[in-house]
């Protein structure tokens, strides 16, 4: 007999489904017990109501995510690839992922009566993914570089540039996105362009 854990899980991975492809409001609950098999006022002995489950799934979104940072964004001599790959790893994910369809919705279109209640997390989410970030810059190749610009500076250069790419990909698709990312990241090896060597002492 399955467990009460693993039926709510089945529910939040139905849930996350449904939420991602239709959106919020479009999604039902008897929609969701229908995906798991189960008759919907058997879902209410997992949550709530809708909110509730909605809810419960951005906890598990954002330790996803974090891993997944800490996964690539590692620093040392391959950082230049790594957070290439990172940016773009947005639109790749995206493409194949009902968890990144669901984290681009909930970060950019809430439900607005739950808008608070997802937001707050996703602050601590932020500073979170700014520390990876800084870590794998300071113990890098990045720093020093031929601009003089600090780990904390090229930290939130490229934050911005996660932001921006993100926006592009939700509002404007796939094709505008790789055209941003190819101009933003130009600017980025540029930024870090290595410092020039010292001039050799003259004797």
């Amino acid at each position: 007999m399955e467990t009460i854990a693993l039926t709510a899980s089945r529910l939040q991975d139905a849930a996350l489904a449904r939420f991602a492809r239709q959106g919020f409001d479009a999604t039902s609950m008897a929609e969701i017990a229908a995906d798991v098999g189960i008759k919907k006022p058997s879902i209410y002995a997992h949550f709530r109501n809708k909110d509730a489950l909605y809810l419960s799934l951005i906890p598990l979104m954002i330790a996803a995510e974090l891993d997944y940072a800490k996964g690539v964004l590692q620093g040392g001599a391959q950082i230049r690839t790594q957070l290439h790959a990172y940016l773009q790893s947005i639109q790749l994910r995206f493409a194949d992922s009902f968890r990144v369809q669901f984290w681009m919705r909930a970060l950019y279109t809430p439900p607005g009566h739950l808008y608070d209640q997802v937001m707050a997390p996703m602050h601590g989410f932020m500073e979170q993914l700014e520390a990876i970030v800084l870590a794998a810059i300071s113990e890098s190749s990045l720093v020093p570089n031929a601009q003089q610009l600090s780990a904390e500076v090229l930290t939130r250069t490229y934050l911005g540039l996660i932001d921006c790419l993100q926006v592009e990909l939700t509002y404007a698709g796939p094709a505008k996105f790789a055209r941003r990312l190819q101009a933003v990241w130009a600017v980025f090896e540029a930024a870090t362009a290595p410092a020039p060597a010292p001039a050799p002492l003259q004797r």
